[in-house]
Formats: C-alpha cells, sequence, structure tokens
C-alpha cells in the first residue's frame, strides 16, 4: 500500500485581511466582480453591433450577410456564458445558506 501524506491544516486569515485588497491578489488578476462587470459589456456591446449589423442589412447598407450572422452568433454566445455564470452564483449562493452553523 502506498502511504499517502497530509499537509496540516494552514491557520485561517482573520476577516479583516480578507476584506483588504493586497498587491498578490491585484496580480493574480481580475476579481469575480471585474470578470462580472467585463462579461456584461461584451453581452452590450455585441448586443449593439448585432442591432447595428440588422439596421444596416434593413436599410440597404450591408452586402455581406454571413458578418451580421457572425456578430448574432457572438452575441447570443456572450448572452449564454453570462446567463451560466449567473446560475453558478445563484446556485453557490443558495448551497452557502443551506450550511448550518
Amino acid at each position: 500500500m502506498e502511504r499517502i501524506s497530509l499537509d496540516p491544516i494552514q491557520r485561517l486569515k482573520p476577516i479583516d485581511s480578507l476584506n483588504r485588497n493586497n498587491d498578490s491578489d491585484k496580480a493574480s488578476g481580475l476579481g469575480f466582480k471585474e470578470m462580472f462587470q467585463d462579461v456584461v459589456q461584451n453581452v452590450k456591446e455585441t448586443e449593439e453591433a448585432t442591432k447595428i449589423d440588422a439596421y444596416n442589412l434593413s436599410i440597404g447598407n450591408m452586402d455581406d450577410l454571413h458578418t451580421m450572422m457572425i456578430n448574432a452568433a457572438k452575441a447570443e454566445i456572450a448572452l449564454q456564458t453570462m446567463v451560466q455564470i449567473r446560475n453558478k452564483v445563484l446556485d453557490a449562493y443558495s448551497e452557502i445558506m443551506r450550511i448550518n452553523i
């Protein structure tokens, strides 16, 4: 049988230190808030591009239908991504609320 070594449990950080933004958090990338705002902004931009393409097509200023279809697909994927992120956040929140203390 193979022996499994377990690392000791590390001491938890105080809540005050978790709320502060330290340099290591900034270096690790975007926080959830910034990431979600970026996703929402992406949805807005792709939806706007799709609306502009549809308008230009309707008045005859656009000849390439494939560009409009690509932009519409991008908008749909961006919206689906945002909805899935929202669903995962709500699932996590529900799971946290079910925890008995």
